[in-house]
């Protein structure tokens, strides 16, 4: 957590302080339905909000200090900046290279959370580690991590997302990895990027920004490789999956795990996955590259990657006393979406879609849909039942609600299996939790 005064910060942020008096302040917040007592209180602006109109409610909260960058009345000291969203970042990269943890940063069209957690698993097991917190993986969410971090934190992992070129060169030079991991890339957002091309040249800004002494680590069967390669910004690439250096073999999938052996210098560890569908393998083996590469032993390796459980929202499956759902409505892409497909078409008995609409997609959106909607028609589904404006496309049985679709499983398919996956947009998280709480009500 930083630790320091305002007159330092207001050199850090180049920024004009009301008061000469030096104060110090434990923290940064940039909302006051945190905790705010004691701390700094930067007042971001965006689209949607405008932190600056809270200012008097930090003050009576506690704060300490103000960063803004229009004129507010204050009782306490104000530094005056010309941009609070860049002043933000600029305190967070101050703190990083305040600090020496090893930093790893994470990106990719799909995998990049669950392969966080697996990693986080791991580097715990060996000492101290911060790592990104839920989804706080964008041009805010990175500072706000990086300000987490204190003396004792040997590794940093360091998620991030992007919906445009140049957000991810924007982390890495608040961040400073040492090293950098890219799970894949594929037509997610592709609507922001304009073109696969934009989108994988974006995604491989992770390692473009690599200092010489650092290590990219990339798939060894994705097809961007060799741009990747190209792009990198060292020499030290260590490649995972099929012929790569981490490997997988005798993979079994079962309905609540996955077991495979990880394959690497020689060495073969037995692993089960406590995440059911194929791609977590390769999830594991990107965590596995990494860790390997920081020279973890085998046994916190296995120990780390079988004790990760599966986050909220993300194929986790929930067996209830009428259905067993598969909930995978936290996001949806074309990719992440076959994943799903494939994983429920391994379950026994009826097997029900429940799909909403994929977002950023942009031109290609109409087709995509269409095709995910034939992939789900030739994978053994009994029934596809979709929500969204862009969800008819494929071509299943639509409907307007949430309230609609759940009369439907309730009165139709009972005993089925039932996936559950959408852009985050389609809430239908709320879909899952009406089910859960109608099946634990008495």
């Amino acid at each position: 957590m930083l630790s320091t005064d305002i007159q330092t910060i207001a050199k850090v942020v180049d920024g004009k302080s009301t008061s000469s008096e030096v104060k110090m302040f434990n923290g940064v917040c940039t909302d006051t339905r945190t905790e705010v007592n004691g701390k700094l209180f930067i007042a971001l602006e965006g689209l949607n909000f405008d932190a600056h109109n809270f200012s008097k409610q930090a003050i009576d909260l506690g704060a300490r200090a103000i960063i803004a960058h229009k004129q507010i009345d204050s009782s306490i000291p104000v530094i005056q900046v010309k941009n609070t969203e860049k002043a933000f970042q600029d305190i967070a990269s101050w703190h990083r290279q305040s600090h020496s943890p090893v930093v790893i940063a994470i990106t990719g069209s799909n995998g990049k959370t669950s392969t966080k957690n697996m990693l986080y698993s791991i580097l715990s097991h060996r000492a101290s580690t911060l790592s990104t917190k839920g989804n706080l993986n964008n041009h805010l969410g990175v500072p706000l991590t990086l300000l987490d971090l204190e003396e004792h934190h040997e590794f940093c992992i360091i998620e991030m997302g992007a919906n445009h070129q140049h957000e991810i060169a924007l982390l890495c030079s608040i961040a400073r990895p040492n090293i950098s991991l890219i799970t894949n890339a594929n037509n997610a957002h592709l609507g922001e990027f304009g073109s696969e091309e934009n989108l994988v040249k974006a995604k491989g800004e992770i390692i473009e920004s690599l200092s010489n002494k650092g290590t990219a680590i990339i798939n060894n069967s994705s097809p961007h490789k060799k741009t990747w390669e190209e792009m990198s910004g060292t020499k030290s690439i260590r490649f995972f999956g099929d012929g790569g250096s981490v490997s997988a073999s005798n993979i079994k999938e079962f309905k609540t795990h996955t077991n495979f052996n990880l394959n690497f210098s020689g060495q073969s560890l037995s692993i089960k996955l406590s995440m059911i569908g194929l791609h977590q393998v390769n999830n594991a083996l990107a965590a596995a590259c990494c860790a390997i590469e920081l020279g973890i032993e085998p046994e916190l390796i296995k120990k780390g990657l079988e004790n990760t459980q599966p986050e909220k929202g993300r194929l986790e499956l929930l067996e209830l006393e009428s259905f067993k759902i598969l909930d995978d409505s936290y996001n949806a892409n074309p990719e992440s979406m076959k994943s799903a497909i494939d994983t429920i078409s391994n379950f026994a008995g009826e097997k029900v879609l429940v799909l909403g609409s994929m977002g950023e997609l942009g031109k290609d959106s109409k087709k995509l849909h269409q095709e995910i909607g034939d992939y789900a028609r030739q994978s053994n589904i009994h029934q596809l039942l979709t929500i969204g404006e862009d969800a008819k496309e494929y071509q299943g049985t639509h409907y307007d609600d949430i309230a609609s679709i759940y009369e439907v499983i309730k009165n139709n398919h009972k005993g089925s299996t039932i996936l559950i996956k959408g852009s985050r947009m389609m809430g239908l998280n709320e879909l899952v939790d009406i089910l859960v709480n109608t099946a634990n009500s008495p």
